[in-house]
């Protein structure tokens, strides 16, 4: 019996697109070095054994759904209200930086390719505006720079994948409708395409938040299903009815859901995400698979000076035209303008648009595709192994990760939350739980929705500046699996979970980090004290020889939670560790005890005001 090359290959591609994210993920870099790698050795050009001409036109029709999905989840993402609130250099970024990239890239690609044309070179400039969280998040968390810096550069990312998307979309369909109709007839078939796309993808995001909002239509376990089926439904109709429309009418359709925000959302994109994950690895594959070699190789010196001009002199000048007035150094301009590694939307997009320009008879679809793939790899290639060393040249990089990740934002979180920020340390909360968040939220805190169980939410938090977990949720399997789950980002040392009054009892051979404050005060104990009237204080260590359990011996009203040294360095504190002269200490206070207040071996330092009891 022979093998079915079609399935051999979709098989093939599947598997390896998987094992690539799970390499990326150990590895910490860009999921698209290992898929490219992959894709090129499994392809016709080395072991032949994925072969994309098998699939024949459902080659068109994989890449066209996956692309769909892709700008469906990424419109999804993009919030109007991100605009407002992402800071002026964002905002810049994404507006006037798109331009900026998009018209000298665009004039790059016209001056070295001379036989390219206008249109197929400014097609080639809006391919190259967007980045993409998918290469910038690992690159970030493997270089760590400063906070600010990180904001916008995943800000950016963020915000202009779907712009650059759609403005990639709106080209296309400018030259397929001149390539269809010629000059005269192109700007009224254009407005119409663009006008399906609006009253399509408006008209079905509408409808989907109807049926969403409506409770007995649609059950809350097939809403990320409806979602999905809704997406490819409106990116088939949209095709069925003008060709090469789809992609414009999904994106508007993801944007649109967005903005509408119905219920379960956040669920919603969460799941969109993995199964973008998903065909994410399985067409990359298949796209590597297909590119050719010998197309790459003649673009020769050209290719590479497209890069260079790219890297050197389009990216620099966009930054400084969108930071022109910030508080921005000019050592952190020469960051930003080094980090825009071009990823996977890019190449989707590219390969898509050189099928469809194939179809209608255009060959200069094959010769972007291979430019845009030149830049995704020269930008990659270059980027990422330098960018920590850059960055410590130029003196930008995080010293060291002080922050806290607050596992469970109820109230013994929050107010954990609320004392380490006013001791001035970075903390972030997360929640599954929407109304524990907004409270945090109103506190004045870092707070986020998501499972802290799900990989895929771990890779879009901001961990930057954060270095130690603390798991207070009341579910002590849920917090026993977050430090599983965070320990190789954190370090064994720098994960714990609190401690439940189900918990089971510490083995010395466990492997299992240590309870947060040890067995000496459980969940539930800070949870009901904190709803009575203890507080949480702070106090500076004047006593040689000390530890955690003579100060609670000595003083029953005191119970020391966590330590700072003269450094400000944070540290929990074990059942029985050692207080060092100097070190300020966070401690549960109990008004109440009879020899609380009389405890003269701390000193009430301006760290010490006291929070607010948690409600």
């Amino acid at each position: 019996m022979t093998a079915d090359p079609v399935l051999a290959t979709v098989a093939l591609t599947v598997a390896a697109g998987t094992a690539c994210q799970a390499i990326a993920r150990w590895m910490k870099v860009p999921a698209i070095l290992p898929l490219l790698i992959a894709g090129v050795v499994l392809g016709p050009d080395v072991l032949d054994l994925v072969r994309p001409d098998e699939l024949g036109e459902g080659k068109r029709v994989l890449v066209g759904l996956a692309v769909a999905v892709i700008l469906f989840e990424g419109g999804l993402s993009l919030k109007a209200e991100a605009f407002r609130y992402s800071g002026t250099v964002i905002r810049n970024l994404v507006t006037l930086g798109s331009l900026v990239t998009w018209a000298l890239s665009a004039l790059a690609a016209y001056l070295l390719f001379p036989g390219l044309g206008i249109g197929a070179s400014v097609l080639f400039g809006s391919l190259v505006i967007v980045t993409g969280p998918t290469v910038i998040q690992p690159l970030l968390k493997a270089v760590r720079p400063r906070r600010r810096l990180a904001d916008i550069l995943r800000g950016e990312a963020i915000l202009i994948d779907p712009v650059g998307a759609l403005c990639a979309v709106l080209v296309l369909e400018f030259l397929l409708e001149a390539a269809l109709h010629g000059t005269t007839g192109v700007v009224l078939a254009f407005l119409g395409r663009v006008l399906l796309g609006v009253v399509l993808g408006g008209g079905g995001a509408f409808v989907v938040d109807r049926l969403i909002r409506q409770r007995d239509w649609i059950p809350r376990d097939l809403r990320n299903l409806f979602v999905l089926s809704s997406a490819i439904g409106l990116y088939s109709a949209s095709e069925l009815i003008a060709s090469e429309s789809g992609v414009l009418t999904v994106t508007l359709a993801g944007f649109l859901l967005g903005w509408l925000h119905p219920p379960g959302i956040d669920e919603i994109e969460e799941f969109k995400g993995h199964i973008t994950v998903l065909m994410v690895s399985m067409v990359f594959v298949i796209l590597s698979a297909d590119l050719s070699l010998s197309g790459m190789h003649e673009l020769g010196w050209v290719g590479l000076t497209l890069v260079a001009v790219i890297v050197f002199l389009v990216r620099p000048a966009t930054i400084f035209a969108c930071t022109r007035g910030s508080e921005l150094s000019l050592r952190e301009k020469l960051f930003l303008s080094w980090i825009a590694p071009r990823g996977i939307v890019a190449a989707a997009v590219s390969s898509l648009f050189a099928l469809l320009m194939e179809r209608h008879g255009m060959a200069e679809g094959r010769v972007v595709m291979s430019m845009t793939f030149a830049v995704i790899v020269g930008t990659v290639m270059i980027q990422a192994p330098t960018a920590r060393l850059v960055g410590r040249r130029l003196g930008v990089l995080e010293e060291k990760r002080s922050g806290v990740l607050i596992v469970g934002a109820n109230s013994v979180g929050r107010a954990l939350g609320r004392k380490l920020v006013r001791a001035s340390v970075p903390v972030l909360l997360l929640d599954t739980n929407r109304w524990n968040v907004e409270r945090a939220q109103n506190d004045g805190l870092d707070a986020r929705v998501g499972n802290a169980l799900d990989e895929l939410v771990m890779r879009t938090l901001d961990l930057d500046v954060i270095g130690r977990l603390m798991a207070v949720t009341s579910n002590d399997s849920v917090n026993r699996v977050a430090v599983q789950i965070y320990e190789r980002e954190f370090g064994p040392q720098n994960v714990h979970a609190i401690r439940l009054a189900d918990s089971p009892e510490p083995d010395e051979e466990s492997e299992d980090a240590p309870y947060l404050f040890g067995e000496r005060l459980s969940w539930e104990d800070l949870f009901q004290k904190l709803g009575a009237d203890h507080t949480l204080e702070s106090a500076a260590i004047e006593e040689r020889n000390t530890s955690v359990s003579d100060l609670m011996q000595r003083y029953p009203g005191v119970v020391p939670l966590f330590a700072f040294d003269e450094e400000d360095e944070l540290r929990t504190l074990s059942d029985d560790a050692p207080l060092r002269i100097g070190e300020s200490v966070i401690y549960l206070h109990d008004p109440n005890a009879e020899d609380a207040e009389s405890a003269t071996a701390a000193k009430t330092e301006p760290r010490a005001e006291a929070d607010a009891p948690a409600s």
